[in-house]
């Protein structure tokens, strides 16, 4: 499984919303939530990215990439 991308959000009760979409051998997912975790499959990447589009239009980002950081 490849990842494409990753979007997060803040929502309106504090909580955070992380998505992530992925290559997969047999299809294109999108997967993620902030309560239950749901699954969308996808034939064809562009469907996988009109999901991400819209997702992006309800306020969602690219997540920050974090820095690994020694625990020295």
């Amino acid at each position: 499984m490849r990842t494409l991308g990753t979007l997060e959000m803040c929502t309106p009760k504090g909580h955070t919303s992380t998505w992530h979409f992925v290559q997969a051998p047999d299809a294109y997912y999108a997967f993620g939530g902030c309560h239950r975790p749901l699954v969308k499959r996808f034939e064809t990447v562009e469907e996988l990215r009109k999901l991400y589009k819209t997702y992006l239009s309800y306020g969602y980002a690219p997540r920050a990439e974090q820095l690994e950081l020694a625990l020295a």
